[in-house]
């Protein structure tokens, strides 16, 4: 590989993180419209809790009920691989869900983990590199909200989380 192509693939990885940290910050708003400007008209997000959620206003629709669900949820990207117009991440959810009687003095605080895999695209008119389909691995349960992985030793020096 040539300068020329490790340049355009380092712009390429970095213009995509910008756009997953982007859209993390617009989901945590809980702000529809700015969600949607992260994604393609014709986009789709898949997620093995919910039916697919179809073109970019209806996806952002969709993450501003998510966002006003939970009390204070916040998305953080935690680990980002790249490969050209391609990327998977590794992510945490956190906040806090009513607890019994829906009282805020018995809200339950709760940590999500999952996975996600990306595919962008440049057909829009400006040029710009959008999300055109997420492919999202996690699990949530009402009775259990916080998952992560079996005794895995997050918050260790060099791990995801640490």
């Amino acid at each position: 590989m040539g300068e020329h192509s490790n340049t355009t693939m380092a712009a390429a990885a970095s213009e995509i993180e910008a756009r997953i940290t982007g859209y993390f910050e617009a989901c945590t708003s809980g702000d529809a419209e700015a969600v949607a400007g992260h994604f393609s008209e014709n986009a789709v997000v898949y997620d093995t809790n919910h039916a697919p959620v179809q073109g970019a206003a209806t996806i952002g629709r969709f993450w501003a009920r998510i966002a006003s669900k939970w009390r204070g949820a916040s998305w953080n990207c935690e680990r980002l691989v790249t490969n050209g117009d391609t990327a998977a991440i590794e992510w945490r959810m956190t906040g806090t869900i009513a607890g019994p009687a829906g009282r805020r003095d018995n809200d339950v605080p709760f940590a999500v983990r999952g996975s996600e895999h990306y595919d962008f695209d440049r057909s829009s008119d400006s040029g710009e590199r959008l999300i055109a389909e997420i492919r999202q691995y996690w699990t949530f349960d009402l009775e259990h909200p916080s998952s992560e992985l079996v005794d895995y030793p997050y918050g260790e020096l060099g791990r995801l989380g640490g």
